[in-house]
């Protein structure tokens, strides 16, 4: 018995090292390897170099990947570059919490470090913490000739002592990520057709309009004739239907048919021609919910709503609308700074227009145009999914369950148009705007933040050196070469994408294809979702410092998405880039590099939440809010605004010389 219980113990002894040495893939051929440790945070234990799923994945040649080990697409990288990559992240950690612990160790602890601390990375390499990839240009010709390519960004990464200390996470340049959506067959019904239910509700009228006087686009403004012919301040439905489809069909007489005006690629609207769709939506509940859920009843409908509270700084974004008025210089709620004609930088939250822009989100929001629940910070609700994705909801009788309806959002392209269950929904082009600076006078469609320079990216501490520096570069230099950078794009050659078999899109730009395996396996593991597939079990498209390119995107989204992306493609849709002839269109920084002084300068001042929530509680005219804009200005000067501006503007005319 003793004898059978031994050799039953070789046997499953020898079972767990044949597993061992097929599953440990990244421990093949290490030996004699130059070693590379990289400090990769991200927060998020699924999203590091290393695999923490808890479900073992095997690729098509039967290598099995399960937790602990290298990702599949870095043990390639580590293989095709020769080197051993070590994974020292304390997974699940912020890149915050890394870099402070990193700072107090000296950067000892590995050759590389990477999360979105690009601030950071300036402060401890001007210190001498983290190398000067300028110093090796020799050894990065390839990040260099990138740098070349956009010297807006070289100007952005340069830190105040002239060096460039870490490489970054580029998304996909000139290409947008988040666009307009809404509900084409609402327009279609209420504007085309005279099929609608009888309506009783009313809405006290609060907006004014914005082009009209000496901005007038069409002599009359529609707001304006709603507002006339409402009665003691109020409007219905019908009264409000009627203005603006005499107002079309006036304004707008070669349109084929007056939905033409906000729909497909002949849309055309404004800011106050949309505010005045709003509010005959908002005014037809009966109607929109027969035409939604297919039965009786009536719903709250909201017009316009983002996603989540954390979504709330969207708001913002109307203010374009208003004359082009500049809000966001970069992507990112807290990118308030943009560059004006002069090249001076300006915070936009401390100018005259965005200001008046303020009292006409006010006014609307007063009218129960917005989502009455986006500046609730109590509330974590998905909005998208209640608005969109509850059309069809139904209880144990058969009676709908829909309490709200939505009717247009701003949002990423792919999750969003596979969001409505019966395909409604459909992207929309933005309003038509001037645009201060371009002195031309003309309507332009436009958004104002596109994909850009993010704070992700990764720098080499200064103590790595010999073989692991020259290994370090090297990995750095990767992924801004052609094959490189297709591998963290697309993953695996072979294996998650064919790269001799090409796909071409809209643009005309080929990629690799993606695989029919990638395609399968996501749909198992991440119930279809390619992209969180990639990056979480296979590991390409980390926030690492290489360039994001559209194709992976593209081909994933539905035809639905595609749509809406060739809509905003076709129709040239301008927004902000790195080599744009106007300033006014050129992307600033996604961070500054302070010095010691400046950031000291900067810890006295409290700019920043509390002159925030005031606006948002003086949008949603808030009990608890000021009484006028006025006392929002005087707030930021109490805050000493000025030395604030001053301190910015320091650190951009640096980057400058």
């Amino acid at each position: 018995m003793r004898k059978k219980i031994l050799a039953l113990t070789l046997v499953l002894s020898m079972i767990l090292i044949l597993v061992g040495c097929r599953t440990k893939i990244e421990d093949n051929g290490n030996k004699g390897k130059t070693e590379l440790k990289i400090n990769f945070a991200t927060g998020n234990a699924l999203k590091t170099l290393t695999y923490n799923t808890g479900t073992p994945v095997t690729l098509p040649d039967g290598s099995i990947y399960t937790n602990g080990q290298i990702k599949p697409a870095w043990n390639y990288i580590a293989n095709h570059l020769e080197v051993a990559i070590k994974d020292v992240t304390v997974q699940g950690q912020t890149a915050t919490n890394m870099i402070q612990i990193a700072a107090a160790t000296n950067f000892e602890d590995a050759h590389i470090y990477g999360g979105n601390v690009a601030e950071t990375f300036m402060e401890y390499g001007a210190k001498g913490k983290l190398i000067n990839l300028l110093e090796y240009k020799d050894k990065l010709p390839d990040f260099m000739k990138y740098l070349e390519e956009y010297p807006l960004i070289k100007q952005q990464l340069t830190a105040y002592d002239g060096g460039i200390y870490s490489v970054p996470y580029v998304a996909e340049l000139d290409e947008f990520s988040k666009v307009f959506y809404g509900r084409n067959n609402w327009i279609e019904t209420l504007l085309d057709t005279d099929e609608l239910l009888p309506e009783t509700a009313t809405l006290d009228v609060s907006y004014t309009g914005y082009w009209k006087g000496s901005k007038a686009r069409k002599g009359a403004n529609v707001v304006e004739l709603q507002n006339q012919a409402a009665s003691n301040g109020k409007l219905t439905g019908e009264v409000a239907r009627q203005q603006l489809i005499q107002y079309i069909d006036t304004n707008y007489p070669n349109l084929e048919k007056r939905s033409d005006l906000y729909i497909d690629d002949t849309a055309e609207y404004d800011i106050d021609e949309l505010v005045a769709l709003w509010r005959v939506m908002k005014l037809y509940p009966n109607t929109l919910f027969k035409l939604t859920t297919g039965q009786s009843g009536t719903c709250e409908i909201v017009p316009f709503f983002f996603r989540t509270k954390n979504q709330r700084a969207e708001i913002f974004k109307l203010i374009n609308y208003f004359g082009g008025t500049r809000v966001y210089g970069t992507n990112t709620y807290t990118g308030l700074w943009y560059v004006d004609e002069s090249n001076t930088l300006q915070f936009s939250f401390y100018q005259d227009a965005v200001y008046e822009a303020f009292d006409y989100l006010k006014q609307i929001f007063s009218e129960g145009l917005i989502n009455s629940d986006y500046d609730d910070t109590n509330n974590s609700a998905d909005f998208r999914s209640i608005f969109y994705s509850s059309d069809l909801s139904v209880n144990s009788s058969g009676s709908s369950t829909v309490k709200q309806l939505g009717f247009m959002t701003f949002d990423f392209i792919p999750s969003t148009a596979a969001s409505s269950p019966t395909g409604a929904v459909k992207a929309m082009l933005p309003p038509v705007t001037t645009l201060e600076g371009m002195h031309d006078n003309k309507f332009h469609h436009y958004i104002e933040i596109p994909r850009t320079v993010m704070i992700d990216g990764w720098a080499i501490s200064a103590n790595a050196s010999g073989k692991e520096l020259d290994k370090a570069l090297e990995l750095f230099n990767f992924f801004f070469t052609d094959f490189g950078s297709n591998v963290q794009n697309f993953g695996i050659p072979g294996v998650m994408a064919d790269f001799d078999n090409l796909y071409t899109l809209p643009s005309g730009d080929k990629v690799p294809t993606l695989s029919k395996w990638l395609m399968e396996q996501a749909k198992i593991y991440t119930n279809g979702d390619v992209a969180t597939f990639g990056q979480q079990f296979m590991g390409i498209r980390m926030p690492i410092g290489y360039k994001a390119d559209i194709g992976f995107e593209y081909q994933n989204m539905t035809k639905e998405a595609q749509e809406g992306y060739d809509l905003y493609e076709e129709k040239g849709v301008l927004t902000l880039g790195y080599n744009k002839p106007s300033k006014l269109l050129e992307l600033s920084a996604p961070c500054y590099s302070l010095t010691r002084q400046e950031s000291a300068r900067l810890a006295t001042l409290s700019i920043g939440d509390d002159q925030i929530n005031m606006i948002y509680l003086y949008i949603r005219s808030d009990k608890n809010s000021v009484s006028s804009v006025d006392l929002i200005k005087k707030a930021y000067e109490s805050a000493n605004i000025l030395e604030y501006i001053d301190i910015y503007r320091s650190a951009y005319n640096r980057t400058k010389a």
